[in-house]
Order: C-alpha cells, then structure tokens, then sequence
C-alpha cells in the first residue's frame, strides 16, 4: 500500500485526527482575536525580541506556538491512520501528558478537551488491535478470501 492510498477508517478512528485539527484552528483563531493587541504590538515593534520579559506577550506567542504543535500532531495522527488504518497509542499519551497538567494549573479552559480527545485516541488505538496493519499478510489473505467466495458465488 502506498503512503497516499486512503484507508478505510470508521468511528473514533477517524474522528480523533480531526477533532485535534479543530482544536489547533480553535487554538489559532482564538489567539489571534483575544491577543490581538498584542500581536500588534509585537509587530510595530518589529517582531524581534518583542516579547521578552513581557508576560502577557510571552503567553500569546506560547498559546499560538502549541495551536501550531497541535495542528502538526493533527497531521502527523491523520496521516498514519491514512496509511496504517490505526492511532497511534503515543497520540493519545501525548494529549494526556499535556491536558492533565494545564487542567490542574487551569481548570476553567480548553485542556480538558485534550484529556477527553486523548481518551478517545488510546480507546481507538486499543480498538485498532484486532484489525491488522496495511499489508499484513493477514489483511492480504483476507483480502483474497473475500474476492474469491464473491467470484465463486456469480
């Protein structure tokens, strides 16, 4: 199977990928409205070193970066289940590992989604387990079985 052939993902599988995705243009857009000012500020100052030791514009650059990282998690998760058809468990660690310190830090925000996507990410890479991986020797004969009992019933 090549990297760009589309797998055939349903239910969590296919759902957790673009739920990360929306966090990330959430994550983006958000920055970009309520930091606003501060972005300008950043720019009539010519962007370099616009933001050190100033905490407001610390955090603005901090929460665009992460929206970035998240948008790059997003493709990377989408991506492998295009080609492999699974989630990789390490997608949903990662979401924990960072949804349940900034939870703790900061109830009232958007980090519990990150737990709750992060859940949904390890519940669809257990799942995927039974299923096996694209070219699998396994998933070739029962590509081959289906074919022939559907040849051999016209």
């Amino acid at each position: 199977m090549t990297a760009s052939a589309p797998r055939d993902v349903t239910g969590v599988g296919r759902w957790v990928p673009r739920l990360i995705l929306i966090v990330a243009v959430l994550h983006l857009i958000f920055g970009v409205v309520v930091d606003g000012s501060l972005w300008r500020g950043m720019v009539s100052d010519g962007v370099w070193n616009s933001a050190t030791g100033d905490k407001p514009r610390m955090s603005a650059e901090w929460f665009m970066v992460s929206g970035i990282a998240f948008f790059g998690l997003g493709l990377l998760t989408r991506k492998a289940v295009l080609v492999t058809g699974r989630i990789p468990v390490e997608t949903g660690w990662i979401l924990l590992a960072l949804g349940i310190p900034i939870t703790v830090l900061e109830p009232v925000g958007g980090a519990p989604a990150l737990i709750g996507i992060g859940v949904l990410a390890l519940i669809a890479s257990r799942h995927d387990i039974d299923a096996p991986p694209a070219g699998h020797a396994s998933a070739r004969s029962e590509a081959a079985a289906t074919s022939s009992s559907a040849a051999a019933s016209d």
